[in-house]
């Protein structure tokens, strides 16, 4: 049971740790690139439908076009956005609720199940500290928030990256640290919650043997 207790700690002692860099680092890194070659084609045929250019313009311009060799592309987007600055983006772009949700998911529950796990720990004999370690195993039902935040995240994230995606503008997506950091932090949390939580439920069931 105390060796529950123990490696219980350890572990929501890493997950807090990863949750820092989870928060602030980088999630998702986007790249957006403009393809050299179909600019110049959507020039050239914007330029031969316009009625308002004379015949011999569009005559040298197809010369011209057709004996240059265009290759290549463009970078016209390269960022990579944390948790942090997704929920300030949301936010200026009016997208309140959503913002808040995130924001409360990944930083708040986790601060006040830190700091009630630490009022438990350190004063279990009082009725107040053995409150606050049944709230903070009630809150550790909510774990599965904080994944379902980082897939928030990714999804709106990629959605938006992809929106303005076609044969003349392309965009890739790939994961950053920020990811890793944060899904170490979910699953360490997860797991050292659970073990805390059966270590209490077995001292609890010790005890009403005593009283019995």
């Amino acid at each position: 049971m105390i060796y529950r207790q123990y490696v219980g700690l350890v572990l929501l002692a890493l997950a807090y740790g990863l949750l820092i860099p989870g928060i602030s680092e980088p999630v998702l890194h986007v790249v957006t690139t403009l393809d050299k070659s179909e600019l110049a084609n959507m020039g050239q045929e914007a330029l031969l439908a316009s009625p308002d250019i004379p015949s011999f313009i569009k005559s040298m311009a197809t010369e011209l076009f057709n004996n240059v060799t265009v290759e290549g592309t463009v970078v016209i987007q390269d960022t990579a956005k944390s948790i942090l600055d997704t929920s300030e983006l949301l936010w200026n772009q009016g997208n309140r609720t959503v913002a808040a949700l995130i924001l409360f998911f990944s930083v708040v529950v986790p601060v006040i199940k830190a700091g009630l796990l630490i009022v438990h720990l350190g004063f279990q004999r009082y009725f107040w500290g053995q409150m606050a370690g049944k709230i903070s195993s009630g809150l550790s039902k909510w774990s599965m928030a904080d994944v379902f935040v980082m897939a928030l995240i990714i999804s709106f994230l990629a959605i938006k990256a992809s929106a303005g995606s076609s044969p003349l503008v392309e965009t890739s997506i790939a994961f950053e640290v920020g990811f890793y950091y944060f899904l170490g932090y979910c699953l360490f949390s997860i797991a050292g919650s659970q073990l805390l939580a059966t270590t209490q439920s077995s001292v609890g069931e010790v005890s009403a043997k005593e009283c019995i």
